[in-house]
């Protein structure tokens, strides 16, 4: 996949050092782009008022983030925009729980520009990246969590697979009533049956879990 033309690229790391090896990363991405640098969560959840962001990197350490209450912040700013992770913390629990939460890629600031160069790459072709030795969340490597993924995942019906796909971008129930050529109410009646199935109580929650969740349902029809 080749770079996007002025694409905008929010890079939210306090640390000065470490923006700069993410811009020479986002010039090998992007032949053109557009850099916004923010140091705190506060000010990366701000800036997605008024700023057409393709692709966002953001620093689990940083100001303001509170754990992973930053990431939940920034994802319910941008449901559709693609969130990198970085971080000095590579543990397995780490990593589950910030794509649990609605990352689409997790980098370890230890990994080689070449190796993130790669990592953004495949995060823009609509994957989720995970560094498979630090996690153990490899392709062929899911766990129990992603079993019951997958058991949740089975049970939703195809018109509701669609619905959660559109409610992951964002689009609300009037929206997606008008794209399904359906009415409004069976909308609703499908979100409610996507959170009883997903064993979430909000919308919210069901888009955190939908990176991964489409990300198997991508695996599922490839084994089927």
């Amino acid at each position: 996949m080749s770079g996007t033309d002025s694409a905008k690229i929010l890079i939210a790391d306090d640390h000065p050092l470490f923006r700069e090896a993410l811009q020479r990363v986002a010039v090998e991405v992007f032949p053109e782009h557009v850099i916004l640098e923010v140091e705190s969560c506060d000010q990366a959840v701000s800036i997605m008022d008024d700023q057409s962001v393709e692709l966002i990197f953001l620093d689990l350490k940083m100001p303001g983030m509170n754990g992973f209450n930053g990431l939940v912040a920034l994802r319910n700013a941008a449901p559709s925009v693609p969130i990198i992770v970085v971080s000095a913390t590579d543990d397995r629990e780490t990593i589950r729980e910030a794509i649990t939460y609605g990352a689409s890629g997790f980098m370890p600031k230890s990994l080689k520009k070449e190796e993130m160069v790669a990592a953004v790459l495949h995060v823009l072709e609509g994957k989720i990246f995970v560094p498979l030795a630090a996690s153990g969340l490899g392709e062929r490597g899911h766990d129990r969590s992603d079993v019951k993924l997958a058991e949740s995942i089975s049970q939703l019906t195809d018109q509701q697979r669609v619905v959660l796909q559109l409610l992951v971008t964002g689009k609300p129930n009037k929206q997606i009533a008008y794209e399904l050529d359906i009415v409004e109410s069976t909308v609703k009646a499908h979100v409610s049956a996507i959170l009883r199935k997903l064993k979430v109580h909000s919308r919210t929650q069901a888009v955190i879990k939908a990176s991964k969740i489409l990300a198997l349902l991508k695996e599922m029809s490839v084994q089927k």
